[in-house]
């Protein structure tokens, strides 16, 4: 990313904070005028309260709030492009640091002239804490691409890129990080522990949208198998198998349950053990399965599977948001019960909690990016982000419209540009991912030992101990060569055919 294209994004993500923390309020915009010097002593004599469990959650929704203001603000004050193969300096980070406080104590300011706003001491260092994470975050993401003179191959940044998937989602699914820290809150979590042995995910829910967030639950496990089939001996690759990391994964699961029995205000499942296991060996099963498939050849079938699918994702999505109904309400009666403040911008994720917030974005952006996969699988030369936009907008303007005249359900007008964004992203970032999957679709996963085994014939023919490799090995030398000689010629470019260069993994 550019620094004119992070500039872009620190500013709107800036200016999202400074307006869910200003004017969207419980009544809305409420503007009170003040004394700028009066403000400026609230300022500089805000108080420390302290806090019982009950407010943890919401200490810890605005730690991480600014984790990724730190992240960016860092890469900004950093050599190089965001994700680039230079370390973070220092200076670079301090003045980062200094940045994202003097922009924290801005805002605490503007909210002294939006009462019932809160401004004490407490949220301002969660805040700066939740900066200097993300400070740090980039700081170790970056040192693993700072390898003097050499920049990480397709493979290496798959591999990065899925640590920081996995590392987001175990921090997601232990959302709001409220634990149990005295006796008395590990007392309470103890006694709800019985609820997780039976608690299923979506219990109380249509059965079609228990089986949705079932699906989902293990679809979104499916990286951390894809992470755990890589392997690194002497070049990354695909060396894992599907049963190792399957049980590897579900070790993971299990902690994450258990820490999740002590988040006070979490819902642990031990259920979804199972399923975040099996999206585990699926992913697994997925990263063996494709580096046995030519990839141009793949996502030309996966092309030609997307009219088929249409029909399932639409119904999937009627369904998650309860469209499935012959109950309906004409548009008068709708309007009697509609709160006007629900077409407030980000008023809906400001009545609830951080950590719902979270996961209702979440939730949205899971929902509508497979529109942007969709398109760019159809699309010509990589493109198809605008067309991706303006499809799962319209899609999702339509679902809140039907939410709006089904009785018992909200409409989320941020739901609207929170899709078109969802999809443009997704369309944008397969490109990217599709070259880091690659060079495992093109069979370059096969781990090539440093000692090469007893009886096994070199590539020039000499065997360095002067036998002859035997003759099961020999057979099984000549199979594997002749596979790879037969998809070598298969994704040969036809004679004319200018060829790009490779890359060498």
């Amino acid at each position: 990313m550019s620094r004119a294209s992070l500039s872009l994004l620190i500013i709107l993500y800036a200016s999202l904070m400074a307006y869910a923390s200003t004017i969207v309020g419980p009544v809305g915009p409420h503007y009170v005028p003040i004394d700028w010097n009066e403000a400026f002593q609230r300022l500089i004599h805000m108080p420390y309260v302290e806090h019982d469990s009950g407010q943890r959650s919401d200490w810890m929704g605005n730690l991480v709030m600014t984790v990724p203001l730190g992240f960016m603000v860092a890469g900004l004050f950093s050599p190089g492009r965001l994700l680039a193969k230079r370390e973070l300096s220092g200076p670079g980070a301090f003045c980062a640091f200094l940045l994202c406080f003097a922009f924290i104590v801005a805002v605490k300011y503007a909210q002294l002239f939006f009462p019932p706003r809160t401004v004490t001491l407490n949220y301002v260092v969660a805040q700066c804490a939740g900066a200097a994470l993300g400070i740090l975050l980039l700081g170790i993401i970056r040192s693993s691409f700072a390898e003097p003179g050499l920049g990480p191959g397709r493979l290496e940044s798959l591999r990065v890129a899925l640590c920081i998937y996995c590392g987001l989602l175990i921090v997601f699914l232990l959302m709001p990080l409220d634990f149990a820290l005295d006796a008395g809150d590990l007392t309470r979590q103890l006694n709800k522990l019985p609820d997780t042995f039976t608690d299923f995910v979506g219990e109380g829910r249509p059965l079609l949208v228990r089986i949705t967030l079932i699906v989902t639950t293990a679809m979104e496990t499916a990286p951390i198998g894809a992470l755990l089939t890589l392997m690194n001996r002497g070049r990354i690759h695909v060396g894992r198998s599907v049963s190792a990391s399957a049980w590897i994964g579900f070790f993971i699961m299990f902690g994450v349950y258990a820490a999740t029995t002590l988040v006070i205000s979490g819902s642990a499942s031990l259920p979804a053990v199972v399923f975040r296991t099996a999206g585990i060996a699926l992913g697994a099963w997925f990263m063996h399965w494709l580096s046995r498939r030519s990839p141009e050849q793949l996502r030309y079938d996966l092309a030609d599977f997307v009219p088929w699918t249409v029909p399932v994702y639409l119904l999937i999505v009627f369904a998650a948001n309860g469209l499935l109904s012959l109950d309906w309400m004409t548009p008068a009666e709708a309007s009697k019960d509609f709160y006007n403040l629900g077409l407030l911008p980000l008023f809906n994720y400001y009545i609830v909690s951080k950590a719902q917030a979270a996961k209702n974005i979440a939730g949205h952006v899971a929902l509508y990016a497979p529109i942007g996969v969709m398109v760019w699988l159809c699309a010509e030369n990589g493109g198809g982000r605008a067309k991706a936009f303006m499809r799962a907008a319209l899609l999702s303007a339509i679902v809140e419209l039907g939410r709006f005249l089904r009785p018992g359900l909200v409409p989320d007008i941020n739901a609207v540009p929170l899709a078109g964004i969802s999809a443009w992203a997704a369309a944008g970032l397969m490109p990217v991912l599709w070259q880091m999957l690659t060079p495992v679709a093109t069979g370059r996963t096969v781990s090539i030992p440093l000692h090469r085994a007893r009886g096994l014939a070199n590539p020039s023919g000499a065997n360095p101990s002067g036998a002859n490799p035997s003759g099961a090995n020999a057979s099984g030398l000549a199979w594997r060569d002749r596979e790879l000689d037969r998809r070598t010629r298969r994704r040969e470019p036809p004679i004319g055919q200018a060829t790009g260069d490779v890359e060498d993994y």
